[in-house]
């Protein structure tokens, strides 16, 4: 299906290498908005992270919002997107980059953000079945986008009281806590989400923050005693036994799909 049609908008995804799936859908349905003033999607596929937040922002009429940015490398993605974007009805508060988040980052004088939302590249490996110009290859694997390079561009975008959320997979989550301490962050809260009870979690929702300097020297002592900083963790389950969204799913996604439109 090329067109992904929500109660607000619609998702046209015949470009982009990776469709709207359930995961981020929930993902984008999760994230909290307290009132932000600069949005920054990065990597933003087909626009749906970028438009769900443009839906939730609108509906709450936070007073102090500016606008999204979302940035995409890929042509086809991007021309996509943007179509994806006008076609909604917030076209005014989002403004499409068609960039590398890399050379984004390093601007003269880039913006900084009090959100940042990010599906990245999964697979750190670079064994692909597809071929080389593969647009799903690209959008799954970080060969454009390493987990290092993200975070040094989160490190130079992120306004000093922003929030970060990343979808990630479980199997990447030491490796990504290491490097996002290494450069300044600290993970307030891990969200792992599952298809259901007896299923383990694939998939999870972090929360990211720069370091307070209490922080910091809690880093200092963590690496002293190679002890691990606390997070806030917990799990949501899509499916409950009868194959249906669990509650707390369709509480997140009742705005969003069409079957729980009122």
């Amino acid at each position: 299906m090329s067109t992904f049609r929500l109660q607000q908008f619609s998702i046209e995804q015949s470009q982009s290498g990776m469709k709207v799936c359930s995961d981020s859908l929930l993902f984008g349905a999760m994230i909290p908005l307290n009132n932000p003033k600069r949005i920054l999607d990065i990597g933003t596929g087909t626009g749906i992270l970028a438009l769900m937040q443009a839906q939730k922002v609108h509906s709450s009429h936070s007073p102090a919002f500016e606008g999204i940015t979302a940035v995409e490398l890929t042509a086809a993605a991007a021309q996509e997107a943007k179509s994806n974007f006008i076609n909604s009805p917030w076209a005014n508060s989002i403004v499409l980059v068609e960039q590398d988040i890399q050379s984004f980052a390093k601007q003269s004088q880039p913006e900084s953000y009090d959100l940042i939302i990010c599906n990245p590249p999964f697979f750190v490996d670079h064994s692909r079945t597809q071929p080389e110009n593969d647009l799903r290859g690209l959008a799954r694997h970080s060969d454009t986008l390493s987990y290092e390079e993200l975070c040094r561009a989160l490190k130079s975008l992120l306004a000093a009281d922003g929030y970060i959320y990343l979808l990630l997979p479980t199997a990447a989550l030491d490796q990504f806590a290491n490097l996002s301490r290494l450069n300044g962050f600290d993970i307030i809260e891990i969200v792992e989400i599952s298809e259901s009870q007896g299923h383990n979690a694939k998939v999870a929702s972090l929360c990211l923050a720069a370091q307070t300097e209490q922080a910091r020297q809690a880093e200092q002592a963590r690496q002293a005693e190679q002890a691990s900083l606390p997070a806030r963790k917990s799990i949501v389950y899509k499916f409950d036994a009868d194959k249906n969204h669990s509650p707390k799913v369709k509480a997140y996604l009742s705005d969003f799909l069409l079957r729980y439109a009122q």
